[in-house]
């Protein structure tokens, strides 16, 4: 249930970079996530959908997905790579005991859009 947290600080961040550049609402949400994540972009989308709504400031707002691979090394034979899938082979020896680096970043705030005062709200655009 971590998700909860990650999506809540996401949330708040992407709300405190958007205040800061002067946004009255934010429009998308782009991210970064890396195999060493330990959560998936389904979980984080069902907690974003739930904490944003009603929440005029998120009102139509999207989330943007970028894969990027992760450091890793083999617990076997000691080889280093770069892995895209979270439980990985060992590209050397094909182990299987495989641990991330431990600085490995597992979810980026890369870029927050946002709606300046005048812009076209979605919901009323639509209507």
């Amino acid at each position: 249930m971590h998700e909860l947290g990650i999506t809540e600080g996401i949330i708040q961040r992407a709300r405190e970079a958007a205040q800061a550049a002067g946004g009255v609402r934010i429009t998308d949400v782009y991210l970064t996530i890396t195999p060493a994540a330990d959560f998936t972009v389904d979980s984080i989308e069902m907690y974003f959908e739930m904490l944003t709504d009603g929440d005029d400031y998120f009102s139509g707002a999207r989330l943007h997905w970028e894969v990027q691979t992760a450091a890793a090394s083999c617990l076997q034979c000691g080889a280093t790579f770069q892995a895209s899938e979270p439980r990985p082979d060992c590209p050397h020896c094909r182990g299987r005991q495989v641990r991330f680096d431990p600085r490995a970043p597992m979810l980026q705030i890369v870029g927050v859009d946002v709606a300046e005062e005048g812009d076209t709200d979605p919901d009323e655009a639509s209507r």
